[in-house]
This record gives structure tokens, C-alpha cells and sequence, in this order.
């Protein structure tokens, strides 16, 4: 009998150069999407970078939104800025009025230093788990963001 084990989409298993060989791009260019808040890949304790497909899909995805629709790491941040967290994962009023991210309307909040929402101030493996960031990687969000913004 074998035991058959489901993959966790999420699970960080690709190294950084075995991730930039799946998508056709530099380890470089990886360096850069997370520098630029675009992707928080899981960081081992001596600092390696792993990926899980999820952040292949992820990377994808907004590659695909600066191949074909023109738009530069600038404007895929504005689209994310279009993806409303406090509606993926309800927040009181009171959550709302304290948050630079609701304040601000620009960011998104794994993209924020400052938050003041105590559960956000945990750092990126907080971030890498929480819903709003993997609901907002979903592959066919962004599209959506981008076609519904230029209507």
C-alpha cells in the first residue's frame, strides 16, 4: 500500500534559483519583486529564499500584467492597492480607523512597515500565511483588477 501525500500550494520547497528556472527569469529578477513588496517568499533561518507554487503562480500572474498589459512594478502596485483587505478579512470600525493601510487607500497592508493592527506587526511569515495576502495572489484577481480599472 503507498501513502499519498497532497501537496501544500503553499508549502516553500523551490529554492531561488530552481523558482527563477520555472519562470523563465533571473534569480535577480526574483530579488527584485521581493524588495519591491510584490511577493514574501519564506526565508529559511540562515536567510535562504524558498518558494511554493503558490508564489510561482503568484509571480505569474503579475508578469503577465507587465507583459501584456504594459504596466510597470509601479502600476501592479496600484492594483493591489485596488484589492480592499478589510473586505477579504473583516475589520471593526475601530481596526479600520487605527490602519495606515485603510488611511491610506494606496498600499496594501503586506506592503506597509507601519501597520498599528497588533496581528499585523508579526512580520512576513505572518503576512505569508495571513488570507489577504493569499487571496490577493490568486492568479485571476489581478486580471480582473486591471480590466475593472479601466473601464
Amino acid at each position: 500500500m503507498s501513502i499519498q501525500q497532497e501537496n501544500d500550494p503553499f508549502e516553500p520547497i523551490m529554492s531561488i534559483g530552481l523558482a527563477a528556472e520555472k519562470l523563465g527569469i533571473s534569480p535577480e529578477t526574483l530579488r527584485l519583486y521581493e524588495r519591491e513588496g510584490l511577493i514574501l517568499p519564506y526565508k529559511t533561518p540562515t536567510n535562504r529564499r524558498l518558494y511554493s507554487h503558490k508564489d510561482l503562480e503568484w509571480v505569474t500572474c503579475f508578469r503577465k500584467q507587465i507583459t501584456e498589459n504594459g504596466l510597470n512594478l509601479a502600476g501592479v502596485r496600484v492594483l493591489l492597492a485596488l484589492i480592499t483587505c478589510w473586505e477579504i478579512k473583516p475589520c471593526s470600525q475601530t481596526e479600520r480607523q487605527n490602519c495606515p493601510v485603510f488611511m491610506d487607500g494606496e498600499r496594501v497592508c503586506w506592503l506597509t512597515d507601519d501597520c498599528a493592527i497588533a496581528e499585523c506587526n508579526q512580520g512576513i511569515e505572518y503576512c505569508r500565511k495571513c488570507e489577504v495576502y493569499r487571496k490577493a495572489c490568486q492568479a485571476g484577481k489581478l486580471n480582473q483588477m486591471y480590466l475593472n480599472s479601466n473601464k
